[in-house]
């Protein structure tokens, strides 16, 4: 990767990127609450089942399709993969994240100096979003793929020092325990279907429904 592109993708994966993620759980506040997370132990049990089960064959397949439909300028296949991205939320809380993420991501898009179709941005999903940022500055897909895993895992970890809670110590250790599991959820990804696309997290998206009516929270829902 040439240093712009690297730039580029450092700037994206920032935690200081004001589109607000650090605003959401993604089920960790529920599963903490009711004691599935619970130590360190636990933590990294979650973390390696979301990835592997979830991100990978979602998110992560999503962003490796469209980065090829983006190169190939076929909206067709772009407005069909914001869709599926869309569709396969599996609460409204889950769907408003995406939606609220790709919003604040296509804002940055003309200071930024791309300008996001306009006839795409009515239904636009924050993986497909993230991957018209990184296909335009020429930042190679298994980097992308690996910095949204990170900025992913960096985000969940963040929530768990606030709510378990764990010390930044343990944080840390937990970032480096998970290096061999984000690179095999960035090779699974890539020989994701289309119509594979999706999770089969059912207990996540029950955590995430019971959030949404959670009687004391701090993530956004």
């Amino acid at each position: 990767m040439n240093a712009s592109a690297l730039l580029r993708l450092l700037q994206l994966s920032s935690p200081s990127l004001p589109i607000g993620a650090y605003a959401y759980s993604q089920g960790v506040e529920s599963a903490v609450h009711g004691n599935i997370i619970c130590d360190e132990n636990s933590a990294l049990e979650w973390l390696n089942s979301v990835l592997m089960h979830g991100l990978a064959s979602n998110d992560l397949a999503l962003i490796s399709h469209a980065y090829g439909s983006w190169q190939a300028c076929n909206f067709e296949s772009i407005k069909s993969l914001s869709q599926l991205s869309l569709a396969i939320r599996e609460t409204a809380e889950l769907k408003e994240e995406d939606r609220h993420l790709a919003k604040a991501l296509l804002r940055l898009g003309a200071p930024l100096g791309l300008e996001y179709p306009a006839d795409l941005k009515a239904n636009a999903s924050y993986p497909i979003v993230y991957a018209y940022f990184v296909q335009s500055w020429q930042v190679p897909l298994q980097d992308a793929l690996l910095a949204f895993a990170w900025s992913w895992l960096e985000n969940q970890i963040a929530a768990m020092i606030k709510l378990v809670p764990l010390g930044q110590t343990q944080g840390q250790t937990l970032l480096l325990a998970m290096d061999e599991s984000l690179s095999a959820a960035v090779e699974k990804s890539g020989g994701v279907p289309v119509n594979r696309i999706g999770n089969s997290l059912a207990h996540l998206a029950i955590l995430s429904s019971q959030h949404e009516n959670q009687y004391s929270r701090l993530f956004r829902s």
